[in-house]
């Protein structure tokens, strides 16, 4: 069975303008804006965002970290303090991470350590200029349970 010879046309209610872009301006620009924080997408879980898991740890740690950090720019934040809070390739995590990350179906292209002090840590991606909380861990190390392993050099 032959299709109709008969030409259709389509028709079309609007048509683009092509000079609008739906996304545009500089990829880089967040590096100059103050970051923002948001807890929506905070594993309840593992290395949970929670009370259970934070007790007083929020108030005496945490909230004046994400304070102090609101005063700096990311680009001083992730480039001037790179040794403190840095990017990290999704394979370097744990595989419990990287399984949660897929559960909660998550597709970042890499996670951001900040560091909260000596071995807590808060992990989340970068959306824009605001920093999406996923995790807190507080045994940051050389060890099996924390969300991204660290081994000191030369020990």
């Amino acid at each position: 069975m032959a299709g109709s010879k008969r030409k259709k046309e389509v028709k079309q209610r609007e048509f683009p303008d092509g000079k609008r872009i739906a996304q545009g301006g500089d990829p880089e620009r967040y590096y100059s804006e103050n970051p923002a924080w948001t807890f929506a997408n905070s594993d309840q879980e593992m290395w949970a965002f929670s009370q259970d898991h934070l007790g007083e740890l929020f108030w005496a740690e945490i909230f004046p970290r994400l304070k102090s950090l609101e005063t700096q720019t990311w680009s001083e934040i992730l480039v001037r303090d790179k040794k403190q809070n840095h990017s990290l390739d999704l394979n370097e995590l744990n595989k419990a991470a990287q399984d949660r990350l897929a559960s909660k179906y998550i597709e970042a292209e890499s996670l951001i350590s900040l560091r909260v002090t000596g071995n807590h840590r808060l992990y989340g991606y970068v959306t824009g200029r605001v920093f999406n909380v996923l995790w807190f861990d507080d045994d940051h190390g050389d060890n099996n349970k924390c969300v991204c392993r660290y081994c000191l050099k030369h020990t």
